[in-house]
């Protein structure tokens, strides 16, 4: 079943809140955001559940961000999506596994979800444009989930305003609206580290930089409170149902 068969006919509903985590690339910091967000929402008391559908590189050897985002929630869940072993685009891995990603099942194990939740939190594997099963882009499953927030995580580093204005751009052609950016510290700052966010909205027309997160562990950022403004946003979007 394609998405469009699968879009078609679907009944509107209002579910939780759900925050959809992209970003400019791999290996940015969307996983220790998502984890900071997950455990500031277990700070204010809310039942939240965090979910990667889709990750390829993951071995027995190494934690796998989903597990890391399960570790980091209040609600658990049957895990559903694809783990995927080869650490490549994870269109190109399904394919070396011999069966495409579906999105039609990813959107459905979603919204069943959604019901029994405060706030549930889905972490796109590599940037918005990553292709998931082609034509269908990361950007496409975003659009279909209907998030009530869409974050774009960046790196704070020389750049970041090129790819972050390309991304926003690209996006809102699509189109598809993000929410705000937030940008990672990275391990080796460099003159630009600090100063970016100043910049960042001059290119996204108004797109605003939420915050920066600092170098600490997730538990950490939680604990400092900068995320907690962004859990009180209500649903105001409609999801599949």
């Amino acid at each position: 079943m394609n998405l469009d068969t699968f879009l078609s006919g679907r009944v509107l509903t209002r579910c939780a809140m759900l925050v959809v985590v992209t970003g400019t690339g791999t290996g940015i910091g969307k996983t220790h955001f998502s984890e900071a967000f997950l455990l500031t929402a277990r700070d204010a008391g809310l039942s939240a559940a965090g979910l990667k559908p889709v990750e390829s590189g993951v071995s027995s050897a190494t934690r796998s961000d989903a597990d890391r985002l399960r570790a980091a929630s209040t609600f658990h869940v049957k895990p559903f999506g694809r783990a995927l072993a080869a650490p490549v685009s994870p269109h190109r891995a399904a394919r070396l596994e011999g069966h495409p990603i579906e999105i039609p099942p990813i959107l459905a194990g979603v919204q069943a979800i959604r019901t029994a939740l405060d706030l549930l939190l889905i972490e796109l594997p590599g940037g918005l444009f990553t292709p998931l099963v082609p034509p269908a882009l990361n950007i496409d499953l975003a659009a279909a989930l209907q998030p009530d927030m869409l974050l774009l995580i960046a790196p704070d580093r020389l750049g970041v305003l090129h790819d972050v204005g390309a991304v926003v751009r690209a996006a809102r052609a699509h189109p598809l609206r993000i929410d705000g950016i937030v940008l990672t510290t990275p391990e080796s700052p460099d003159p630009s580290t600090g100063c970016n966010a100043e910049d960042i909205a001059i290119l996204t027309d108004g797109v605003p930089v939420l915050t920066t997160l600092p170098r600490a562990t997730p538990d950490r950022i939680a604990a400092t409170g900068i995320l907690t403004p962004y859990l009180r946003c209500p649903p105001h979007r409609l999801a599949l149902r």
